[in-house]
């Protein structure tokens, strides 16, 4: 009889283990430990957003999870002042999260951000902050990305992606002081498993880029001396045009009777890679005429204007890229002259979350 009710029993222990419902969890973050590769800081800018979100009084910081008071943006630098700690310095966040995992899935929730510093004279707790009274603006502010991230990503995706290293401090009332493997057990077993993670965001692989193109300008046949002369003859033809984008800014339309050069074209696109090709999505123009930059084109906009390279449009000249150009910025990192051949041959030829270690390697 003993055996009939030890196997239940050992099952009921297994499931205890391997499945539970909301269990909140507390989320250590650490800004030295998030590897360039990934894209992005997490930490870092979350500290940086939040700082001057509460210095606006744009959100609110709590006292604790329990919101009992309000800690006012004077506060808070009063309490840098006396700790001699800055908020956006830490070297640690937190996040307060509820966890839901059976043996095939696993969901989270983030609820909620605790920032903490360590002064000369202990833990300094400087509050806490509720995801919900945020969120608009978490879904709606781009987080900067380096060469290895995405062309776009917001700080609720960035959230979500959990593309960062983390470690779980805490779940439900357990603590981990004396035995930090567990905590590593139930870390990897939620979301480092063959369980499916709920909700989370998958980045995709593209890239910001702006470029210069860079014309051949002894050989009037070749296409971006030709992009250069065919919009230089139809912004002389098209003063009115030429003044609504920008040109109103330097040149008076009343005495305004000489030509104009175009100088310098700046494009930005975002880069996608697809299976054996990359797809060129063109944002907009920035062309400059006598050296002053216009304002930013649509690629609508230049299409609408009729222009023909070679029997070609301007989106088919610019996704063909058969000119010669240099990277000026991919994402938010800004690529020079040296460097842009590099980045290039990274994007042809190796990982595109591992751009930045080729060009240190290349």
């Amino acid at each position: 009889m003993k055996s009939k009710f030890l196997i239940p029993l050992l099952l009921l222990c297994a499931t205890k283990v391997t499945a539970y419902t909301d269990v909140p969890a507390l989320v250590n973050m650490n800004v030295s430990r998030q590897s360039d590769t990934m894209g992005f800081n997490i930490v870092y800018e979350l500290q940086n957003l939040f700082y001057d979100l509460i210095l606006q009084e744009r959100v609110t910081l709590w006292d604790s999870p329990r919101k009992s008071t309000r800690i006012t943006a004077a506060t808070l630098q009063a309490i840098e002042n006396s700790s001699g700690t800055k908020f956006n310095k830490s070297q640690n966040i937190f996040l307060h999260e509820f966890w839901s995992s059976t043996r095939r899935r696993t969901s989270f929730t983030i609820v909620g951000i605790s920032f903490i510093n360590d002064g000369k004279q202990g833990k300094v707790s400087y509050g806490y902050c509720d995801l919900a009274e945020v969120w608009s603006i978490l879904s709606n502010t781009d987080m900067p990305t380096n060469v290895n991230g995405p062309a776009r990503l917001t700080y609720s995706q960035a959230l979500y992606s959990r593309n960062y290293n983390f470690n779980l401090v805490q779940f439900g009332r357990k603590k981990f002081t004396n035995k930090p493997e567990e905590s590593l057990d139930i870390r990897d077993k939620a979301f480092f498993s063959k369980r499916e993670v709920e909700g989370l965001y998958r980045i995709p692989t593209n890239k910001y880029i702006q470029y210069l193109i860079e014309p051949d300008l002894d050989d009037t046949k070749e296409i971006g001396n030709v992009l250069f002369a065919n919009l230089q003859e139809f912004l002389n033809q098209n003063r009115e045009v030429l003044l609504n984008i920008g040109g109103d800014k330097y040149f008076d339309y009343k005495n305004f009777k000489s030509e104009v050069s175009v100088t310098r074209i700046e494009v930005n696109e975002i880069w996608e890679k697809k299976p054996g090709f990359v797809d060129y999505k063109v944002q907009n123009l920035v062309i400059y005429v006598n050296n002053k930059p216009l304002d930013p084109v649509g690629l609508d906009v230049v299409l609408n204007w009729g222009v023909l390279y070679n029997f070609k449009t301007v989106e088919d000249v610019l996704k063909e890229k058969a000119f010669r150009y240099t990277l000026l910025r991919m994402n938010s990192t800004f690529i020079t002259d040296t460097d842009s051949p590099k980045f290039l041959k990274a994007l042809e030829k190796y990982s595109w979350t591992q751009v930045s270690r080729y060009v240190k390697f290349y």
